[in-house]
């Protein structure tokens, strides 16, 4: 799938996760070294989306603070309907690693990272964020390359111009490609997820154009999760 995404052109990331490889579990990661990469649309990774069980979201947020040195930057609330979760976000010392650690909250409605965690068998990275200057053109090679993202209902678009007010780029493209769009205190985010290939239904990618934002789309967890659901509903039920 990595490969279908194209070449990443900047590989600090990849080295300081290496480098936590190295120091956390010695002799298991098996490296390899690739010619030259091709220049690309995706600039680095920006962030790993983790999901735990519920009650475990304190504890790893201080591992990763006592172990590796990260710092907690953001935190949120995520209200979907009937179903919650809570969020913390760490980042390493450099900044080149941001992993944001999600955990159901059990007192609501069961919903996807229940069913993550349930098909996964515990905790572990929900998706990989791959960061992009010009999104449109990657879904678009992405594409071509056979990257599936999932799709985006029309009457999403609608309301978009006065939820988050101008946007800068065509809402046309927008529809067209079903990229998402959000705004925090900082900017626009523009991201779009693929589908999940994988046989439990778990990982997939998203790729993420920050015009400023800093946060992660909180307010398009919704439009996420329904099509989340709708891909589900089309697929054969994963292997366990």
């Amino acid at each position: 799938m990595v490969d279908q995404l194209g070449p990443v052109r900047e590989l600090g990331v990849h080295e300081e996760l290496r480098r936590l490889l190295r120091l956390t579990a010695p002799g298991l990661l098996v490296e390899e070294h690739p010619g030259a990469i091709a220049p690309g649309l995706l600039r680095t990774i920006d962030h790993l989306a983790v999901c735990v069980p519920a009650g475990e979201l304190d504890r790893t947020v201080h591992d990763y603070q006592s172990i590796f040195g990260f710092s907690q930057t953001f935190e949120e609330r995520i209200i979907v309907g009937s179903q919650a979760m809570d969020s913390k976000v760490v980042q390493s010392e450099s900044g080149k690693i941001t992993l944001t650690i999600i955990e159901p909250d059990t007192t609501r409605e069961p919903g996807q990272i229940d069913a993550f965690v349930r098909a996964h068998d515990g905790a572990g990275v929900q998706h990989i964020a791959f960061l992009t200057e010009d999104i449109a053109q990657a879904v678009r090679d992405c594409t071509k390359r056979g990257v599936r993202f999932l799709s985006t209902p029309s009457r999403y678009y609608d309301a978009l111009p006065e939820r988050i007010g101008a946007l800068g780029v065509p809402l046309d493209e927008l529809r067209e490609l079903s990229i998402l769009a959000d705004r925090d205190h900082w900017g626009l985010l523009l991201q779009l997820f693929t589908e999940s290939r994988h046989p439990r239904g778990t990982l997939f990618y998203e790729l993420i154009d920050r015009r400023g934002g800093r946060t992660f789309g909180s307010n398009n967890i919704k439009a996420l999760y329904e099509a989340v659901d709708r891909q589900r509903a089309a697929d054969p039920e994963p292997a366990t």
